[in-house]
């Protein structure tokens, strides 16, 4: 036998390697994924039972947030009563204040006090928050647990519907607990948005803006054209809310099922996460989510000004649509260049020591910047603050 042997072994389409002379076992494996998000009216109308009909028993194991039930809970447990299926649920509060491993672990023991089964889809009805912890407990019990997306805010919509990751908040850091762990399914229904109020929908459509800016200039251009008709209508009428959100699924999609474990960390999808994580902890009395990656967005636009990467126009034809979105545009952390620097040296932890900054070169187009030094950050936040 040749001293450099390596025999291999098809296990279950699990590919096995064993070297002779080393004595070690090299073993490749792939995960498939698969799940379709799907697009839906009236998703508790009875007559809809085959879109949530994913479990293989006849139970059904529901986790809501407070506020969607006190407006939905009688839709929704009318619809699990009159297509005769049993379903046990829990209610709980969900903010980003309380994406706390408490509220994880109220899920988890939900789970256990029901004998949850490793083949019993959850069916998670909340926002962004609420879908990022009930996932992340799935991704953790009994080694994982399947479940399902029903997004009902806008951010919810655009963003956590379309992406596996999960988490939920610890050491005081965004996110510092979790995993990659897609749902079975993700169902989208725009009814909701409906019962949220102004400042909601306006921090759902800044993960718009966000697309929008960096990757595409179709979308910019129907926000420029439609954004008093989208805040006041609240997405419900015509084509162009329909148009705008198939627009953002589509590019958030394309940008993340290629890399859907992030292992190429130059993503055009973290502009507007670069300095906001750190800020947003820390103001999280006063700042939502979108508002925070709004305010890093403009930030980072005037990034690209100072390199001469951006146009002046496009500067402004940004900061502009900013400000006809009723998104904030101006924060003292923006103002402050040592909070920017802490903030980017804390990111930086989450990109192997590089900045990756994105940053638009013209309206749906970017680069990456690894270079910002501590000079730039000074001139960047007087510009920004002349602008804000």
């Amino acid at each position: 036998m040749p001293v450099n042997y390596w025999g291999i072994v098809l296990v279950n389409n699990l590919l096995v390697n064993f070297n002779q002379s080393k004595r070690t076992w090299q073993v490749d494996a792939s995960l498939p994924i698969s799940f379709t998000i799907h697009y839906s009216k009236d998703i508790f109308d009875p007559k809809n039972h085959d879109l949530i009909n994913y479990s293989d028993g006849k139970r059904s194991l529901i986790i809501c947030d407070e506020t969607v039930y006190d407006l939905y809970g009688e839709q929704i447990t009318n619809y699990f009563t009159t297509i005769k299926q049993d379903y046990d649920l829990l209610n709980i509060g969900c903010s980003e204040a309380n994406k706390t491993w408490n509220t994880t672990n109220k899920i988890l023991e939900f789970f256990e006090e029901n004998e949850v089964a490793r083949r019993e889809p959850i069916i998670a009805i909340g926002g962004g928050v609420l879908l990022d912890i009930v996932g992340f407990a799935c991704s953790i019990f009994r080694r994982g647990i399947p479940y399902i997306k029903i997004p009902t805010t806008l951010l919810a919509i655009v963003d956590a519907s379309v992406g596996v990751k999960v988490a939920t908040n610890h050491f005081e850091r965004r996110n510092r607990l979790g995993a990659y762990y897609p749902p079975i399914a993700t169902l989208i229904d725009k009814k909701f948005v409906k019962t949220q109020d102004e400042r909601e929908i306006v921090n759902g459509l800044a993960e718009i803006f966000k697309l929008a800016v960096i990757k595409s200039e179709e979308l910019f251009d129907l926000m420029e054209e439609n954004s008093h008709q989208l805040i006041e209508e609240k997405f419900q009428y015509g084509a162009v809310p329909v148009r705008v959100i198939n627009l953002a699924i589509t590019e958030m999609i394309e940008e993340l099922s290629p890399n859907l474990w992030e292992k190429n960390l130059d993503r055009c999808v973290d502009f507007g996460h670069t300095f906001s994580p750190l800020i947003e902890m820390r103001n999280m009395e006063y700042l939502l989510h979108g508002e925070a990656v709004t305010l890093d967005c403009l930030f980072s636009s005037c990034i690209a000004y100072h390199r001469n990467l951006l146009s002046h126009t496009d500067l402004m034809r940004i900061f502009n649509l900013a400000k006809n979105l009723k998104l904030p545009t101006r924060h003292p952390a923006f103002m402050n260049s040592d909070e920017i620097k802490e903030s980017l040296s804390d990111t930086m932890k989450h990109r192997n020591n590089k900045q990756r900054i994105p940053v638009p070169v013209s309206i749906g187009n970017y680069k990456f910047i690894n270079d910002l030094s501590e000079q730039d950050i000074l001139k960047v936040t007087k510009i920004y603050e002349a602008l804000s």
